[in-house]
């Protein structure tokens, strides 16, 4: 049947995730796609997998390229605000009309697998129809984020142009491995013949891939550098050094060191793509690019007085890159969190980096069938000034309540939690509570 408004489609995929979650393999995808033409076939693809940094990364990359006039499709996940989000043609989002015409054309052919008892999830549903939006579309290039892992991920059927490995950490132990390497080797499935690899991470399993695949292996502080890297401001500033090509002075919109890493793996993506893609993209527009990227709630200032800080860190190296910028920037205040968590993260270890250096912490929760219940999370923490407060409205409300000159307030932990809470706290901040 077809849909005929977004609060139909909206229903109809949250039912599905309710119905199949995640179930990953790469055969309903294939299947998906052949039903609809294989729209991704004879289109340049960047794809870009990691535990951390991935979005940020695209971002730097979407830039740059729309800063030198090329049409740049980005696939992303998750959203925060609207599912429209996650596919986008420069800097324009899909528009209601144009989804409700996708998702009805890839819709059919989702009721034929259906009904064969082979149907596609939600993911696999939005990855088909951004492969189809960006032919329609005419895409010069799509940068293509994974949604969990890689290599059985629903993103997985493109051979690229570059892939990108952002960084690892311990996440979804259940689905990717119990260590490090187990989920480097996951991440690593994206890494095809010949297709050169660039890698924020050291995992060997990274390493080993690209050589079993003879896909050259570029690697953060092996083969491209970051150096003097400093801040002045809302701005902070590097150098970076690839082989022959150095750029100083570098100016960057997003704050820490983390995101100046990010940014060396795009800059080193546009190098290869001049190299070996017969681009010609302008150091001009590199700079540009970086210096405009921003990307909602990561390390996101929302308001300055008083000071709120939003950061979807819903990892342990998440939550460590939060504290170690939160540190970096604002060595004298105090630190008070708002935090909610998928179950199904590591949510122990990101209480743990809290309790180090928070004054006060809010347990919530939030309505997600993965969302750990703010007790659970409350157990974990051996902080004296905490507290659970199961409404997340409730508790950024009782925060913003308690405003003190000296702190900073900080709302963070999941990006599913952060989608809800940036609205509804930007429009307090707009009417001051």
């Amino acid at each position: 049947m077809q849909k005929e408004t977004m609060a139909e489609i909206n229903e109809y995929l949250h039912n599905r995730q309710l119905q199949l979650g995640m179930d990953f393999g790469l055969t309903r995808m294939e299947t998906l796609l052949t039903c609809l033409d294989n729209p991704h076939h004879h289109m340049k693809f960047v794809h870009i997998a990691g535990s951390n940094g991935k979005g940020s990364t695209l971002n730097y990359l979407k830039e740059i390229l729309q800063a030198e006039g090329i049409r740049t499709g980005a696939f992303t996940s998750p959203y925060l605000e609207s599912v429209n989000e996650q596919l986008s043609i420069n800097q324009s989002m899909i528009s209601d009309r144009e989804f409700i015409s996708l998702f009805n054309q890839v819709h059919n052919a989702v009721e034929a697998m259906d009904r064969s008892g082979n149907g596609p999830t939600q993911f696999e549903i939005l990855t088909a129809m951004a492969f189809l939006y960006f032919k329609q579309k005419e895409a010069d290039i799509v940068l293509l984020e994974t949604g969990l892992g890689g290599r059985l991920d629903s993103t997985n059927v493109v051979t690229p142009v570059l892939s990108i490995i952002t960084s690892i950490s311990l996440e979804h132990t259940g689905i990717l491995g119990q260590s490090m390497e187990e989920i480097a080797r996951e991440k690593a499935g994206i890494i095809k013949k010949e297709v050169p690899v660039i890698s924020g991470a050291a995992e060997q399993a990274i390493q080993d891939k690209a050589v079993a695949e003879n896909a050259r292996l570029y690697q953060l502080n092996k083969d491209f550098f970051i150096e003097n890297l400093g801040s002045e401001g809302s701005m902070q500033r590097f150098s970076y050094h690839f082989e022959r090509y150095t750029l100083d002075e570098i100016e960057l919109g997003m704050l820490g060191k983390h995101q100046a890493e990010n940014a060396s793996l795009a800059l080193t993506a546009i190098l290869l793509m001049n190299e070996r893609q017969q681009y010609s993209i302008r150091e001009e527009s590199i700079r540009k690019g970086l210096r405009h990227a921003v990307w909602s709630a990561r390390f996101e200032l929302v308001s300055k007085q008083p000071l709120i800080v939003l950061d979807g860190a819903h990892n342990p190296a998440g939550m460590s890159a939060l504290i170690e910028t939160l540190q970096n920037y604002y060595p004298d205040k105090g630190f008070r969190f708002v935090f909610a968590a998928l179950k199904d993260k590591n949510y122990q270890e990101m209480i743990a980096a809290l309790d180090q250096k928070a004054e006060n912490i809010i347990f919530t929760e939030f309505p997600h069938e993965r969302a750990a219940a703010a007790e659970l999370l409350y157990e974990c923490s051996k902080t004296e000034n905490i507290r659970v407060m199961k409404d997340w409205q409730e508790a950024i409300d009782h925060s913003l309540g308690n405003e003190m000159d000296n702190e900073v307030l900080i709302i963070t932990g999941s990006l599913y939690f952060l989608s809800l809470a940036r609205p509804y706290l930007i429009e307090k901040l707009h009417g001051k509570y």
